[in-house]
């Protein structure tokens, strides 16, 4: 808030608003209708009448006739075309100061200033930077010194040039006369005694001044002496007798003489004065607007007082400096006043003022240094008007065919918003239509279409009518994703790559692109993802077919897959062909070569392979051209080495040449050679033969030799292979006749056989008998026969019979030796295998062991059943036992005899049988005995069994508290005599087993206590209970599910910037729970009364509480609320919090002297206070206690040996 008034200096503020309304048309408005300038306003469209001077009303003796007003007030601002920043209620009669504010840092430089005819400016820089126009007027007073204008009280007034007509004559601007107070001119006579009181003050005044200070004449720089600092209470100014000792200091030494007066007298005029300074009217208020209002107030007037009127009245204040200052204050500020204008107009607009509000306005009269009380405060309220502006609404949530809006509240300015008018353009940019008209802050708005943009505007509406319409903003629908497109084209192949390119429709923004490669059976796989109309794909294999599809996408979805399209790179030139080889056998004259196609054939198939070859060291011809891959070569020569080399021609090119292959062509065969002959005396089973070679090789080295017999029997066999001239045959039967030849192999093939040759060999042991036969007689003996074997040349003259029951050799073990052809083995075991075998031995030692025959002895019953056990349930009981020999038989099954009185049989041959249906807590005999093909066999030992007794059944799962981090359960009875121990599980919602969360023999737990639970979540258990006999079935599982968490406690908060109706209380923010908001909810109350009141919600950490009463002592608590979807869940409070607020300083009039003491309100006790008295209480009464106790076991210590 600002007020403007004409002539006044305003102070420079950063919110300055200059008044474009013209007060000098409604001064003289005023002053024609009244008498004065205070008169009341003419009606609206009135023409001003002329100016005061030229009305004939006679002029005061002091001063001359003053000048008229300039008739373009815009004159007097600095520069043209600029709106003027004040309107004025009087005529322009003498200095008025203009600011101007610099809004640089630059220092300020002089401006050019147009002014009214016949006057002069003068520019200076006061003590803020601010370069102040002192217009001067060419008529001054004669008497009296310019009064400072612009200037705060104790600032050194600026004397300026004087006009060329009138050198050394100021100029003076007498008061405005008020209204119905016009006084005739011998009213401006006064007494002796009062004009030389008001002269001399002035005088005193006006030298102190100026005492100290060099003006500069034409200087645009001066440097003012620092105001002095003025104390306000609540925006007025401090009375008493510190103002009356800073007026009597204002007044300097008098250099007319008067030295004499007293400092009584002088205290006594300045007393005088203040009084009549008091004596000022509340500002009357029109022309009220919801932001602004106009302020009229006439001067000081004198009380009907009778016992007063001779000494104030005698006082005349209309030539005095007299300076307004106007205080303001609203309801909300607790009657703190704040000043809003210091000038010497009758009159001022108050601008920026809050409509429906209420205000309080007094006035307060300063003369020089003197300053009277403020008048009594007028209450005005400003009228309501339409509410401000709006902001745009914003969009929420979108989709096709509607958009959700949302909207804030704006400042109502006084008048309840009772609803908001929605308007848009229906997505064709012209004229708006009405779509919502509510007192809702948010709308829906249906039936729109898709992919199409809406304009919108907000209004607000209020019982004042209608503000103006927001901004207006655009919104989208959703549209529809694009349609299917084509499918990608082949620009380019090569061996590695494919160039792909397709077409972009108007709503495309990207592209997917798709390849599928088929020898890799992966499917469809993204290999480019952008805006780009082509894709290089790179890497490709040779002669590949690949496929690939393509998808257009923009931001409201994706089409569908284009057609497939197949696109196969180029084949490459092949690799060489592996070397040729040869295939068959080669001939003297030719031979059959093949090759293998390259391994890297290029990606196509070969069609041509091209054979070359050479000899002897000359160049390659080709011999074959085709698509084969083998060839005859014929028509060569025998023993020749041969050179080939191969290479193949595709569609990708001719491929480099093969390595070289050589091959050699076959020589002939050898001739015959010399028979072989016996090289030493023949053994029996071997002789040593040796022969020469062939007379011709067949034109090629010999490579080896080949030996061949030919056994009595005309069996023939190769008996030796080498390249060796001799050789040791062995394997002969002695005495025999064998015939020996012997032939030649070379590069080329074998020669033919040699002559035959007879050789005899010498004699051997006898010959190896045939396998024994073996018969059983019983279970338990074997009858063995064997017959005589060849002898060769010599009898035999011993047997030898072994017997082993595996035919593993260290097994054997000799059972006879004799010349008896038979022999009968007892004590054998059933069904056992046995194995037997004899050797002879005649003069030349022992023959070869015969081949071993095997005989089974028959099956008899199982043996006896050994290492019988059981495991043990509640009724029944399960037998193990180990296997027992089945004596060749296979166990069929088990017989069981439990009790003696009951047989039960096992299914087959299992180890071990379930019987059922027994008593708990019984002790039965068991045996057991093994049954086979034979019959059964002996029982088994009786073993002694006992069933367990039934354990315990699981108890009833109850759930007997739920948190939001635990839950307590509880089963049984409570009473646990025989030690149970039961067995908790829990299964989680994330986890398909159970865990074990307790085991022990209590009757409750908290589940949660070690591993913190999620809140509002399922979780399942179930339990069972176990002792000395085993542990029972588990529970049927048992769901509950946890609550929601409520916000942690806050600690006490902490208050700071206290003042007596304000303080600003701080708190520790609390940790968030989850996604939900969090908000915080603080209460205030009186220590005496504790009756606590919410005074702020809200997310902030910081909450600034007014309207609080001065000197008093609160409590303040906060708690914080979680914002969850179920609702507001409140924490606990917190400690409170303890403050006062400081005590109002005590007002004292400014005619009294002397302050009075008051009474100190003696504060109650707070609750900390209480607490601390009453545990110091118990302390001591605890204390006292003790050591009554303490003498009380003295004295029974002591009477007891005097008893």
């Amino acid at each position: 808030m600002l007020a403007m008034v004409a002539g006044q200096p305003v102070e420079p503020h950063n919110d300055m608003y200059c008044s474009q309304y013209d007060y000098y048309a409604d001064y003289y408005q005023q002053a024609a209708g009244a008498g004065g300038p205070g008169g009341p306003p003419p009606p609206p469209g009135a023409q001003p009448p002329p100016p005061p001077q030229q009305q004939q009303q006679p002029p005061p003796p002091q001063a001359q006739q003053q000048p008229p007003p300039p008739p373009q007030h815009h004159e007097m601002c600095p520069a043209a075309g600029v709106p003027p920043m004040c309107a004025v209620h009087d005529a322009f009669h003498g200095p008025v100061t203009v600011p101007m504010v610099s809004t640089n840092s630059t220092p300020p430089i002089p401006m050019p200033v147009q002014v009214p005819p016949g006057h002069v400016v003068q520019q200076i820089v006061d003590e803020i930077g601010t370069l102040r126009h002192i217009i001067l007027s060419p008529q001054a007073m004669v008497h009296l010194p310019p009064a400072p204008f612009g200037l705060a009280p104790g600032f050194p007034p600026h004397f300026g040039p004087s006009n060329p007509l009138q050198t050394g004559v100021m100029a003076h601007v007498s008061p405005p006369a008020q209204p119905g107070h016009s006084p005739p001119p011998h009213s401006f006579h006064k007494d002796e005694r009062t004009q030389r009181q008001y002269n001399k003050l002035k005088k005193k005044l006006e030298q102190k001044q100026m005492r100290g200070e060099t003006l500069s004449i034409g200087s645009s720089q001066s440097t003012p002496p620092v105001s002095p600092r003025r104390e306000l209470v609540n925006g007025m100014r401090r009375g008493g007798k510190d103002r009356m000792i800073s007026g009597r200091s204002s007044v300097g030494t008098s250099e007319d003489g008067e030295e004499s007066s007293s400092v009584q007298d002088e205290e006594e005029e300045a007393n005088l004065i203040i009084e009549r300074l008091s004596m000022v009217k509340s500002p009357v208020v029109s022309e009220l607007t919801p932001r602004s209002a106009l302020l009229h107030w006439v001067q000081p007037e004198p009380s009907s007082d009778a016992c007063m009127e001779g000494k104030v009245a005698d006082i005349d204040l209309s030539e005095a400096g007299l300076r307004y200052e106007v205080l303001l204050s609203d309801k909300g500020k607790e009657g703190k006043y704040k000043s809003i204008y210091n000038g010497v107009y009758l009159s001022c607009r108050i601008q920026d003022l809050r409509p429906g509000t209420e205000y309080s306005v007094c006035l307060q009269v300063h003369c020089d240094e003197l300053t009277g009380s403020a008048s009594e405060p007028t209450t005005f309220v400003t009228p309501p008007c339409e509410p401000d502006t709006p902001l745009p609404p914003k969009m929420f949530s979108r989709s096709r065919t509607h958009l959700s809006l949302r909207w804030n509240a704006p400042v109502d300015n006084g008048s309840q918003i009772t609803q908001y008018i929605l308007e848009f353009d229906e997505g064709k940019g012209k004229d708006f239509v009405e779509v919502y008209k509510n007192r809702g802050k948010q709308h829906k708005v249906m039936k729109l279409q898709d992919s199409t943009c809406y304009r919108f505007r907000l209004a607000a509406v209020n019982e004042c009518g209608k503000s103006t319409y927001s901004d207006v903003v655009q919104f989208s629908t959703s549209g529809s994703p694009p349609a299917q497109p084509a499918a990608p084209v082949l620009k380019e192949a090569s061996v590695t790559s494919l160039h792909l390119a397709w077409q972009r429709r108007p709503n495309d923004e990207e592209f997917t692109l798709q390849m599928d490669d088929m020898e890799s059976g992966h499917g469809f796989l993204p290999i480019y993802s952008g805006k780009e109309q082509y894709y290089i794909r790179d890497g490709l294999h040779r002669h590949t077919l690949y496929k690939f599809r393509l998808r257009a996408v923009n931001e409201e979805g994706s089409s569908q897959w284009s057609d497939e399209v197949c696109y196969r790179t180029l084949p490459g030139r092949p690799a060489a062909p592996p070397r040729p080889s040869l295939k068959g056998r080669i001939f003297s004259q030719g031979f059959k070569v093949k090759w293998e196609p390259p391994s890297d054939r290029g990606g196509a198939d070969i069609t041509t392979y091209v054979l070359e070859m050479r000899h002897s060291g000359r160049a390659f011809e080709e011999v074959y051209r085709g698509p084969d891959t083998e060839y005859i070569c014929d028509r060569l020569m025998p023993g020749t080495t041969y050179d080939l080399r191969v290479s193949c021609i595709s569609a990708g090119g001719h491929s480099e040449r093969s390595d070289i292959c050589h091959i050699t062509t076959e020589p002939v065969c050898p001739r015959q050679c010399p028979p072989p002959r016996a090289h030493g005396k023949p053994r029996a089973t071997s002789l040593a033969l040796k022969w020469g070679p062939p007379e011709y090789d067949g034109g090629a080295p010999i490579q080896e030799f080949e030996v061949m017999i030919t056994s009595p029997d005309l069996t023939r066999q190769v008996v030796f292979k080498g390249n060796s001239v001799e050789c040791a045959v062995t394997d002969l039967s002695p005495g025999q006749v064998y015939v020996f030849q012997v032939r030649a192999f070379n590069r080329a093939g074998a020669g033919p056989w040699s002559e035959k040759s007879e050789i005899v060999s010498g004699a051997a042991p006898p010959n190896t008998p045939e396998a024994p036969v073996a018969q059983c007689r019983s279970a338990h003996s074997v009858l063995v026969q064997w017959e005589e074997p060849p002898n060769n040349g010599a009898i035999v003259t011993d047997y030898r019979l072994e017997m082993s029951s595996s035919e593993e050799e260290q097994d054997y073990n000799t059972v006879f030796h004799g010349l008896a052809t038979s022999y009968e083995a007892k004590g054998l075991t059933p069904a056992m295998p046995y194995y037997f075998r004899v050797q002879a031995s005649n003069s030349a030692g022992w023959s070869s062991i015969s081949p071993s025959s095997m005989v089974l002895t028959p099956p008899a019953t199982p043996a006896v059943v050994t290492n019988v056990r059981y495991t043990a349930t509640h009724t029944s009981l399960i037998l193990m036992w180990n296997e027992p020999t089945a004596n060749g038989s296979p166990i069929l099954h088990y017989n069981i005899e439990i009790g003696g009185d009951r047989i039960e049989s096992s299914a087959g041959p299992d180890l071990q049988h379930a019987v059922e249906s027994l008593q708990p807590d019984t002790t039965y005999k068991c045996r057991v005995q093994a049954v086979n093909g034979v019959g059964p066999g002996p029982f088994s030992a009786p073993m002694k069994a006992v069933t367990p007794a039934l354990p315990p059944a699981a108890p009833r799962l109850e759930c007997v508290g739920v948190g939001h981090n635990y839950l307590k359960l509880k089963w049984g009875d409570g009473r646990n005599p025989n030690f149970t121990q039961y067995h908790l599980e829990m299964q989680t919602p994330w986890s398909k087993e159970f865990q074990t969360v307790y085991q022990g023999n209590g009757h409750t737990y908290k589940v949660g206590c070690k591993v913190r639970l999620q809140e509002l979540t399922t979780f399942r258990f179930r339990i069972c209970a176990a002792n000395d006999d085993g542990q029972g079935d588990w529970s049927e599982p048992v769901e509950y599910s946890t609550c929601i968490a409520l916000p942690p406690s806050l600690k006490a908060p902490r208050i700071c910037e206290i003042q007596q109706r304000s303080c600003v209380v701080e708190w520790a923010p609390c940790k968030p729970i989850g996604s939900d908001p969090l908000q915080y909810q603080v209460q205030l109350a009186r220590v005496r009364d504790q009756d606590y009141k919410q005074v702020y919600r809200g997310s902030d950490t910081k909450a600034h509480l007014t309207d609080l009463d001065p000197g008093t002592e609160y409590h303040v608590r906060v708690c914080p609320i979680r914002q969850a979807a179920s609702g507001d869940l409140m924490g606990a409070y917190s400690p409170p919090g303890s403050f006062s607020t400081t005590a109002l300083e005590p007002t004292v009039s400014p005619s009294m002297r002397n302050t009075s003491s008051q009474a100190i309100e003696r504060k109650p006790l707070t609750d900390q206070q209480w607490a601390a008295i009453i545990v110091a209480g118990f302390t001591i009464f605890a204390l006292m206690i003790a050591m009554v106790v303490q003498q009380v076991v003295l004295w029974s210590k002591r009477s007891q040996p005097d008893s």
